[in-house]
Protein backbone atom coordinates (compact mmCIF):
# COMPACT_ATOMS: atom_id res chain seq x y z
CA UNK A 1 0.00 0.00 0.00
CA UNK A 2 2.78 2.37 0.90
CA UNK A 3 4.74 1.48 -2.99
CA UNK A 4 1.32 2.15 -4.23
CA UNK A 5 1.00 5.88 -2.79
CA UNK A 6 4.41 6.64 -2.91
CA UNK A 7 3.58 5.93 -6.63
CA UNK A 8 1.10 7.70 -7.06
CA UNK A 9 2.95 10.87 -5.92
CA UNK A 10 6.07 10.49 -7.83
CA UNK A 11 2.97 10.34 -10.88
CA UNK A 12 0.92 13.24 -9.88
CA UNK A 13 4.92 15.36 -9.34
CA UNK A 14 5.96 13.97 -13.09
CA UNK A 15 2.63 14.76 -14.68
CA UNK A 16 2.45 18.09 -12.96
CA UNK A 17 6.16 19.10 -14.31
CA UNK A 18 5.61 18.27 -17.56
CA UNK A 19 2.38 19.99 -17.41
CA UNK A 20 4.08 23.50 -16.73
CA UNK A 21 6.84 22.70 -19.35
CA UNK A 22 4.11 22.26 -21.90
CA UNK A 23 3.17 25.66 -21.13
CA UNK A 24 6.10 27.29 -21.06
CA UNK A 25 6.98 25.21 -24.95
CA UNK A 26 3.99 26.00 -25.79
CA UNK A 27 3.61 29.69 -25.42
CA UNK A 28 7.01 30.36 -26.85
CA UNK A 29 6.19 28.46 -30.25
CA UNK A 30 3.10 30.71 -30.92
CA UNK A 31 5.84 32.70 -31.18
CA UNK A 32 9.31 31.60 -32.85
CA UNK A 33 9.63 31.96 -36.14
CA UNK A 34 8.68 29.00 -38.50
CA UNK A 35 6.25 26.92 -36.02
CA UNK A 36 4.81 30.09 -34.63
CA UNK A 37 3.60 31.43 -38.23
CA UNK A 38 -0.11 30.84 -39.05
CA UNK A 39 -0.02 28.66 -41.64
CA UNK A 40 1.40 25.67 -39.09
CA UNK A 41 -1.62 23.83 -38.40
CA UNK A 42 -2.76 23.95 -34.75
CA UNK A 43 -1.95 20.04 -34.67
CA UNK A 44 1.42 20.09 -35.57
CA UNK A 45 1.87 22.85 -32.91
CA UNK A 46 0.73 20.97 -29.96
CA UNK A 47 2.42 17.36 -31.07
CA UNK A 48 5.54 19.73 -31.54
CA UNK A 49 5.17 21.14 -27.92
CA UNK A 50 4.54 18.12 -26.37
CA UNK A 51 7.62 16.56 -27.67
CA UNK A 52 9.59 19.30 -26.93
CA UNK A 53 8.35 19.17 -23.44
CA UNK A 54 8.76 15.59 -23.39
CA UNK A 55 12.61 16.75 -23.78
CA UNK A 56 13.23 19.69 -21.69
CA UNK A 57 11.13 18.41 -18.84
CA UNK A 58 14.05 16.29 -16.78
CA UNK A 59 16.27 19.89 -17.52
CA UNK A 60 13.31 21.58 -15.48
CA UNK A 61 14.64 20.56 -12.27
CA UNK A 62 12.77 18.34 -9.91
CA UNK A 63 9.48 17.39 -9.41
CA UNK A 64 7.06 18.61 -6.85
CA UNK A 65 4.12 17.29 -5.71
CA UNK A 66 1.41 19.79 -7.22
CA UNK A 67 -0.36 22.69 -4.78
CA UNK A 68 -3.76 23.15 -4.86
CA UNK A 69 -5.99 24.87 -7.40
CA UNK A 70 -4.66 28.19 -7.08
CA UNK A 71 -1.10 27.35 -6.61
CA UNK A 72 -1.64 25.25 -9.85
CA UNK A 73 -2.86 27.98 -11.90
CA UNK A 74 -0.30 30.95 -10.68
CA UNK A 75 2.25 28.59 -11.94
CA UNK A 76 0.37 27.60 -15.08
CA UNK A 77 0.00 31.80 -15.59
CA UNK A 78 4.10 32.37 -15.06
CA UNK A 79 5.09 29.41 -17.27
CA UNK A 80 3.18 31.38 -20.00
CA UNK A 81 4.52 34.80 -19.67
CA UNK A 82 7.75 32.89 -19.43
CA UNK A 83 7.29 31.18 -22.62
CA UNK A 84 5.64 34.50 -24.55
CA UNK A 85 8.55 36.37 -23.11
CA UNK A 86 11.25 34.46 -24.95
CA UNK A 87 8.93 33.45 -28.19
CA UNK A 88 8.74 37.27 -28.18
CA UNK A 89 12.37 38.26 -28.24
CA UNK A 90 12.71 36.24 -31.53
CA UNK A 91 9.66 37.60 -32.78
CA UNK A 92 10.71 41.05 -32.49
CA UNK A 93 14.49 40.51 -34.00
CA UNK A 94 13.06 39.21 -37.44
CA UNK A 95 10.22 42.02 -37.03
CA UNK A 96 13.09 43.83 -38.44
CA UNK A 97 13.05 42.49 -41.49
CA UNK A 98 9.44 42.99 -42.33
CA UNK A 99 10.12 46.73 -41.65
CA UNK A 100 12.95 46.94 -43.62
CA UNK A 101 10.77 45.56 -46.18
CA UNK A 102 8.48 48.23 -46.03
CA UNK A 103 11.61 50.93 -46.03
CA UNK A 104 13.05 49.37 -48.92
CA UNK A 105 9.11 49.26 -50.67
CA UNK A 106 9.12 52.82 -50.18
CA UNK A 107 12.54 53.97 -51.68
CA UNK A 108 12.10 52.21 -54.62
CA UNK A 109 8.14 52.87 -55.40
CA UNK A 110 6.57 49.53 -54.52
CA UNK A 111 5.50 50.25 -51.33
CA UNK A 112 1.75 50.31 -52.06
CA UNK A 113 2.57 46.29 -53.01
CA UNK A 114 1.15 44.13 -50.23
CA UNK A 115 1.16 40.41 -49.91
CA UNK A 116 -0.09 37.56 -47.74
CA UNK A 117 3.50 36.41 -46.89
CA UNK A 118 4.45 33.92 -44.09
CA UNK A 119 4.62 36.37 -41.67
CA UNK A 120 1.40 36.44 -39.02
CA UNK A 121 0.36 39.48 -40.96
CA UNK A 122 -0.17 41.43 -44.34
CA UNK A 123 3.10 42.88 -45.37
CA UNK A 124 5.29 44.33 -48.22
CA UNK A 125 6.13 41.95 -50.71
CA UNK A 126 9.68 42.78 -50.20
CA UNK A 127 9.72 42.23 -46.39
CA UNK A 128 7.73 39.26 -46.72
CA UNK A 129 10.31 37.65 -49.83
CA UNK A 130 13.45 38.40 -47.52
CA UNK A 131 11.33 37.04 -44.21
CA UNK A 132 10.77 33.90 -46.39
CA UNK A 133 14.49 33.51 -47.12
CA UNK A 134 15.29 34.26 -43.61
CA UNK A 135 13.38 31.24 -42.46
CA UNK A 136 14.42 29.17 -45.11
CA UNK A 137 17.87 29.57 -44.32
CA UNK A 138 17.32 29.78 -40.75
CA UNK A 139 15.91 26.41 -40.44
CA UNK A 140 18.65 25.02 -43.10
CA UNK A 141 21.27 26.30 -40.80
CA UNK A 142 20.00 24.59 -37.70
CA UNK A 143 19.39 28.50 -36.42
CA UNK A 144 15.90 27.55 -34.91
CA UNK A 145 17.77 24.95 -32.65
CA UNK A 146 18.96 28.71 -30.54
CA UNK A 147 15.06 29.36 -29.78
CA UNK A 148 14.90 25.56 -28.17
CA UNK A 149 18.07 25.66 -26.73
CA UNK A 150 17.12 29.15 -25.09
CA UNK A 151 14.13 27.34 -23.62
CA UNK A 152 16.25 24.44 -22.05
CA UNK A 153 18.39 27.08 -20.18
CA UNK A 154 15.50 29.24 -19.06
CA UNK A 155 14.92 27.23 -16.04
CA UNK A 156 18.10 28.10 -14.91
CA UNK A 157 17.05 31.75 -14.95
CA UNK A 158 13.38 31.22 -14.22
CA UNK A 159 12.82 28.32 -11.94
CA UNK A 160 9.40 26.21 -12.92
CA UNK A 161 6.29 28.40 -11.88
CA UNK A 162 8.20 31.24 -10.50
CA UNK A 163 7.33 34.69 -11.80
CA UNK A 164 9.63 36.57 -14.29
CA UNK A 165 12.42 39.09 -12.78
CA UNK A 166 10.47 42.52 -13.85
CA UNK A 167 13.70 44.57 -14.21
CA UNK A 168 15.63 41.82 -16.19
CA UNK A 169 13.11 41.26 -18.12
CA UNK A 170 11.67 44.97 -19.17
CA UNK A 171 15.76 45.66 -19.79
CA UNK A 172 15.96 42.21 -21.78
CA UNK A 173 12.72 43.61 -23.94
CA UNK A 174 14.64 46.92 -24.82
CA UNK A 175 17.11 45.86 -25.56
CA UNK A 176 15.65 43.71 -28.21
CA UNK A 177 13.32 46.48 -29.35
CA UNK A 178 16.75 48.44 -29.58
CA UNK A 179 18.49 45.88 -31.33
CA UNK A 180 15.64 45.19 -34.29
CA UNK A 181 15.16 48.94 -34.73
CA UNK A 182 18.93 49.21 -35.05
CA UNK A 183 18.88 46.34 -37.30
CA UNK A 184 16.10 47.71 -39.76
CA UNK A 185 17.68 50.34 -40.19
CA UNK A 186 21.14 49.23 -41.25
CA UNK A 187 19.62 46.48 -43.63
CA UNK A 188 17.48 49.63 -45.30
CA UNK A 189 20.89 51.88 -45.61
CA UNK A 190 21.51 51.64 -49.12
CA UNK A 191 18.08 52.04 -49.94
CA UNK A 192 17.70 55.29 -48.10
CA UNK A 193 21.12 56.80 -49.89
CA UNK A 194 20.01 55.47 -53.48
CA UNK A 195 16.52 57.13 -52.86
CA UNK A 196 17.92 60.59 -51.55
CA UNK A 197 20.65 60.54 -54.76
CA UNK A 198 18.36 59.48 -57.25
CA UNK A 199 15.88 61.91 -56.22
CA UNK A 200 18.74 64.94 -56.12
CA UNK A 201 19.68 63.92 -59.34
CA UNK A 202 16.13 64.14 -60.99
CA UNK A 203 15.37 67.62 -58.75
CA UNK A 204 18.46 68.81 -60.96
CA UNK A 205 17.40 67.37 -63.98
CA UNK A 206 14.07 69.11 -63.61
CA UNK A 207 15.63 72.47 -62.68
CA UNK A 208 17.71 71.97 -65.74
CA UNK A 209 14.76 70.75 -67.93
CA UNK A 210 11.25 71.92 -66.97
CA UNK A 211 9.60 70.03 -69.77
CA UNK A 212 10.91 67.10 -69.24
CA UNK A 213 8.41 64.41 -67.79
CA UNK A 214 10.84 63.44 -64.79
CA UNK A 215 8.42 61.22 -62.70
CA UNK A 216 7.39 58.71 -65.54
CA UNK A 217 11.25 58.87 -66.35
CA UNK A 218 12.97 58.05 -63.17
CA UNK A 219 10.38 56.28 -61.22
CA UNK A 220 11.03 53.21 -63.90
CA UNK A 221 14.77 53.88 -63.20
CA UNK A 222 14.77 53.82 -59.59
CA UNK A 223 13.29 50.66 -59.19
CA UNK A 224 15.45 49.04 -61.95
CA UNK A 225 17.97 50.42 -60.00
CA UNK A 226 16.85 49.39 -56.51
CA UNK A 227 15.53 46.04 -57.52
CA UNK A 228 19.43 45.48 -58.95
CA UNK A 229 20.79 46.54 -55.26
CA UNK A 230 18.21 44.69 -53.60
CA UNK A 231 19.74 41.52 -55.49
CA UNK A 232 23.29 42.69 -54.73
CA UNK A 233 22.70 43.07 -50.78
CA UNK A 234 19.82 40.59 -50.38
CA UNK A 235 22.42 37.69 -49.10
CA UNK A 236 23.55 39.77 -46.72
CA UNK A 237 20.49 41.36 -45.58
CA UNK A 238 19.45 37.42 -44.66
CA UNK A 239 23.07 36.09 -43.24
CA UNK A 240 23.14 39.46 -40.66
CA UNK A 241 19.61 38.90 -39.29
CA UNK A 242 20.34 35.02 -39.20
CA UNK A 243 23.70 36.22 -37.24
CA UNK A 244 21.58 38.59 -34.80
CA UNK A 245 19.32 36.02 -34.50
CA UNK A 246 21.19 33.60 -32.91
CA UNK A 247 22.45 35.97 -30.13
CA UNK A 248 19.85 37.32 -29.38
CA UNK A 249 18.65 35.14 -26.46
CA UNK A 250 22.18 35.85 -25.24
CA UNK A 251 20.22 39.08 -23.59
CA UNK A 252 18.54 36.78 -21.53
CA UNK A 253 21.39 35.77 -19.67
Amino acid sequence: MDAALHLEAWVSAELYRLLLVFCRVSAALLLLPGLGESQVPARIRILAGLLIALCVAPLAGSAAPPPAAWGVAFAVVMEVAAGAFLGTLSRLLLSALQTAGQIIGQCIGVSNAFAFGVGMDNSAVLGAAIYAACLVVLFAVDGHHSGFRALADSYQLIPLGQPLPAAAAARNMSEAMTTAFRLAMQLSMPFLFLSVLFNVALAGINRAMPAMPVFMIGAPALLMAGLYLLGAVSPTLVDETVGAYGSVFLLAR
